[in-house]
């Protein structure tokens, strides 16, 4: 039987993703925005839409999501992360749930876009199979999913290892991220749950390391690297689509 990831094996302070935006270093500040950068890019949301955001942390994602106006599922398993989430951002636009993120999703509607960011390295690969799966059971018909997760084909496995030694972050290897994707890995496992993959690209490549000195010159640099589709950044971005049910049963068939 293949292993089931609970949650992370450390504690992980409730408010750490809205500690890092607003408390962070330079450097780490730079990194969570482009989290809210990559959403107005790519995927934003319209007013009145219903989204999820699958392993909402602190909150910070579901947050940026309510105001553009969308009205938001926002679910963790981080039980601390949900409580300090409702405190700081109490809203009738957000709901949020505790829940791991591979089981069913109680939604009030079909659903218009899903948000997962940096969370599919925290699970296996057949929970993140499940949780895709339950993804386009979810959306309407050419609803997109903005998903990321950082690159080991990348430098990424370095900052990995510098972070975990100089603790500069909650212990990541093993602890938190147990599935490491590439490319390849990711593209694969995207097909395999039936989606059409809109765009992949990367980021975080040199925008990070440049914010400390200017933050507006790293946010010049940040919109040339996901524009093109390098795939040498840290972090790997793809969009995916529902596809029609013809789409569907053609590819199912195949």
């Amino acid at each position: 039987k293949s292993p089931r990831r609970m949650g992370d094996t450390i504690t992980i302070d409730g408010a750490y993703q809205y500690k890092a935006l607003m408390e962070g270093n330079p450097v780490q500040r730079f990194w969570h925005k482009s989290k809210q950068m990559i959403i107005d890019q790519f995927l934003p949301p319209r007013p009145g839409d219903y989204v999820i955001d699958v392993g909402c942390g602190s909150g910070v994602v579901a947050n940026h999501l309510a105001e553009k106006g969308a009205n938001v599922l926002a679910v963790d398993g981080n039980a601390s992360a949900i409580t300090f989430a409702k405190a700081q951002f109490p809203s009738r636009q957000i709901k949020f749930v505790q829940g791991l993120v591979d089981e069913a999703f109680n939604v009030e509607r079909p659903v218009s876009s899903i948000y997962c960011m940096e969370v599919i390295e925290h699970i296996y690969n057949d929970q993140a199979l499940r949780m895709l799966n339950t993804f386009r059971k979810l959306l309407l018909t050419g609803g997109r999913v903005l998903l990321t997760t950082p690159n080991y084909a990348s430098l990424w496995p370095v900052i990995e290892f510098a972070c975990d030694k100089l603790r500069q972050t909650a212990k990541m290897q093993g602890n938190q991220h147990v599935s490491h994707f590439t490319p390849r890995r990711l593209q694969s496992i995207c097909e395999e749950a039936f989606f059409k993959i809109e765009r992949m690209t990367s980021y975080c490549l040199f925008a990070p390391w440049i914010a400390p000195i200017s933050e507006r010159f790293a946010r010049g640099i940040h919109e040339i690297e996901v524009e093109f589709p390098v795939r040498a950044g840290s972090i790997l971005l793809v969009i995916l689509r529902k596809r029609g049910m013809r789409m569907y049963d053609e590819s199912y068939k195949g």
